[in-house]
């Protein structure tokens, strides 16, 4: 019984401590839930996969256009003089150097050429530019998805508090995250399936590198050609090449991805502040720092403090609960309350003395095990 007293007893300095800790808790909270409707479909590898030999096609086999170039050079290197060259040269007529005054010929130093070169910087080639650089960037951004659905948690819980005691300043700093593995799939299964995606990815991105490395793709950078925007011009190509259809399926399919993913991004949840879900947190940070304050160099000081701080935890536990309960709408009686801490404390009793018991019972086959022995020598 004097055990019990002196854990009951009032000690008004760690009672107005502890008081003084909770009345000056300042504390925030940041809860977000990632849970993304498609988070685990993969059909966009599949279309991408299905779609990436018609572009390959393109890339490989690529459609050029005739145009016509126009440059001012020295007279002496202009290998043909066009009626262009001639109109140009009325128009300009600073480059005629001299004129004959017998023969009327005219003599320039500078002449308009035309050339015919082949170029890649057509409407549809540059459908197909714009094309593969939107893939390019939805592979990436896919990947580190990808890389997140590892290593990332799609729940995580921030919060960060501090208090005082009136002689000394407390802080925490607390961050929790978990991922919920998908139903029906053990985390073997779900691992192969990420394997099997990234393997998938590769080959894909093999095809990416190839394209970019390709001179199709490399003369159109160099010429710093601009993407087209949609809506897409249905050109005769687009509409009847079949290579060109079915880039048109992936470029809509992009489009509508993005549109999807932007609209119904995800069914998530960011809070800064839920009182009772704050409230419990406090309620934690109040035990932790207990717990810290009970470290002590001795187990006999360690003891004595947690043996008073446990009436502390307990009295907090017991408000905690009772005002949550409450704040959530669940009426609770006081015979039903004190009815669940008797049911725990009984069965912490009957714990320890079934403990107790075996203690006894191995200590009394072991003595008799003991005495057994001994009897040859007796």
């Amino acid at each position: 019984m004097a055990n019990k007293k002196n854990i009951n007893a009032n000690d008004k300095e760690l009672t107005e401590k502890s008081e003084t800790f909770v009345q000056k808790v300042n504390s925030d909270m940041y809860f977000q839930s990632e849970l993304t409707s498609d988070s685990m479909s993969f059909e966009w590898v599949d279309v991408i996969e299905r779609i990436c030999p018609y572009i390959d096609n393109i890339i490989r086999n690529p459609k050029l256009a005739l145009i016509n170039e126009e440059d001012i050079v020295k007279i002496e290197k202009a290998k043909r003089i066009s009626v262009a060259s001639v109109k140009d040269l009325a128009k300009h007529t600073h480059f005629i150097e001299k004129i004959d005054p017998i023969t009327n010929e005219v003599k320039p130093s500078k002449i308009l050429i035309e050339r015919r070169e082949e170029t890649f910087n057509t409407y549809e080639n540059r459908f197909i530019y714009t094309l593969v650089t939107n893939l390019y960037r939805f592979l990436v951004n896919k990947e580190s998805l990808l890389e997140a659905l590892e290593s990332k948690k799609n729940k995580i819980l921030e919060y960060a508090a501090s208090s005082n005691t009136g002689i000394e300043k407390v802080n925490i700093e607390l961050k929790i995250s978990s991922f919920e593995i998908p139903k029906g799939k053990s985390s073997d299964e779900f691992q192969k399936e990420i394997e099997s995606i990234k393997a998938r990815i590769k080959k894909i991105n093999d095809y990416i590198i190839s394209w970019r490395r390709s001179e199709f793709i490399e003369s159109l950078e160099k010429a710093h050609v601009p993407f087209v925007f949609p809506p897409i011009r249905k050109t005769n190509m687009i509409l009847k090449n079949p290579n060109f259809q079915m880039a048109m399926q992936l470029w809509e399919f992009l489009q509508a991805y993005d549109l999807n993913e932007n609209q119904t991004s995800k069914d998530s949840l960011e809070t800064t502040g839920d009182d009772n879900i704050k409230g419990i947190l406090d309620n934690t940070f109040f035990i932790n720092y207990l717990v810290l304050d009970s470290i002590s160099g001795t187990k006999k000081e360690q003891k004595d403090k947690l043996s008073k701080y446990a009436i502390l935890m307990l009295k907090q536990q017991v408000q905690r609960t009772v005002s949550l309960l409450f704040n959530m709408g669940i009426d609770i009686s006081e015979k039903e309350l004190l009815d669940m801490i008797s049911i725990d404390i009984q069965n912490e009793k009957n714990k320890r003395l079934v403990g107790t018991n075996d203690v006894k019972k191995k200590f009394k086959n072991a003595m008799d095990e003991y005495l057994e022995k001994i009897k040859e020598y007796m």
